[in-house]
């Protein structure tokens, strides 16, 4: 866990995006940063957030698909529960539909 927070830490703008994404995601799984519940929150905003980043200037394929999963992953670890009708029926409502 120490070196995942000294990692959260470092984050440097001229430091590149993707090296530094791999390298959270290298460390939650070696140190399991999920025992950790803070920890854990912010080591996936920032991944979250770095791979939203990504995916937007990049805009290529694996960026994107990789930035889903960071969703997916941020909603299930917030304990949300919905049913496939309602993620449609948000999803459309935000969209500018009924």
């Amino acid at each position: 866990m120490k070196r995942l927070r000294t990692l959260l830490r470092r984050r440097k703008k001229n430091e590149n995006g993707l090296e530094y994404v791999k390298s959270l995601i290298e460390n939650m799984l070696e140190e399991g940063p999920y025992r950790d519940e803070v920890l854990f929150r912010d080591t996936l905003d920032e991944l979250y957030s770095q791979l939203r980043e990504l995916a937007l200037r990049k805009g290529d394929e694996t960026m994107i698909m990789a930035y889903e999963k960071a969703v997916i992953l941020r909603y299930i670890s917030d304990g949300m529960e919905a049913s496939e009708k309602q993620l449609l029926e948000d999803i459309l409502r935000l969209l500018g539909g009924r």
